[in-house]
């Protein structure tokens, strides 16, 4: 009967350990300023802490999973486009961008409860270099082409809207981006490309031509498509920044 007894205590003693451990492995970093859900004036508070943790994901954060946003390294970033006068199927890969890390959130508005935030962001330029391919047609005429690609955007509005739900993991409550929308506007923008299909230098500086005259036009055609793949991107990127730091550091209960 000692034995049992004793047992059910090193029992509870183990488990309490291993609760206390799971408890204490959080702690809220430096760069986290934590938000209180009964604030008045919260999403001013959720303003303010996604620009003062800019200068610290600018350069990645091991501890949150999160890699460097100065300069963003992408593997690969497809878009498809089936509608208007650009249908194209196009693949991006080796992708340097430079800039998206000089983000200002700009205005909020955010339900704590449904774990809802939407993000109103602007980013004075964006340049970005890698290699492509591109298939389809555009104003009819057929396009086949691969090879390497230099963009430079600039005055970028943007929306994001994300979807967030709790997730429970080691006596723990994480917020897990469910769903991520994104939407954008720039004022300006440059392309250049090294075809390695069309290599005659005539065709060549007459496919930039046409692109630089026709940014805008192209933009506006690609962009529910470029939104929907820079949406997947980020919510990525912010889910493993979440599922790393409880909502306790950073949500504050009332």
């Amino acid at each position: 009967m000692h034995y049992r007894t004793t047992s059910i205590w090193n029992l509870i003693g183990c488990l309490a350990v291993l609760a206390g451990t799971s408890w204490a492995a959080y702690e809220r970093p430096a760069y986290v300023l934590p938000c209180r859900r009964s604030d008045p004036e919260i999403n001013k508070c959720i303003k303010n802490s996604f620009n003062y943790i800019r200068p610290y994901i600018a350069g990645g954060l091991a501890e949150l999973k999160t890699p460097p946003l100065e300069p963003l390294r992408i593997d690969q970033l497809a878009m498809e486009n089936n509608a208007g006068a650009v249908r194209i199927k196009a693949l991006f890969t080796d992708i340097v961008a430079l800039g998206a890390g000089n983000y200002t959130i700009k205005d909020v508005r955010s339900d704590v409860k449904k774990l809802r935030i939407d993000l109103s962001l602007g980013i004075p330029r964006v340049e970005t270099r890698g290699k492509y391919e591109v298939i389809g047609n555009v104003l009819l005429l057929p396009v086949r082409s691969n090879g390497e690609f230099w963009t430079e955007f600039s005055d970028i509005s943007a929306i994001a809207k994300i979807y967030g739900k709790p997730l429970e993991r080691d006596g723990e409550t994480f917020m897990s981006v469910e769903k991520m929308l994104v939407d954008f506007t720039m004022k300006n923008a440059r392309f250049k490309v090294k075809d390695n299909v069309n290599t005659q230098n005539v065709l060549g500086e007459a496919i930039n031509q046409f692109l630089n005259q026709n940014a805008n036009e192209l933009i506006q055609e690609m962009r529910p498509a470029a939104s929907q793949s820079i949406a997947k991107l980020f919510r990525r990127f912010l889910n493993d920044a979440f599922s790393n730091i409880p909502m306790r550091l950073w949500l504050l209960e009332n």
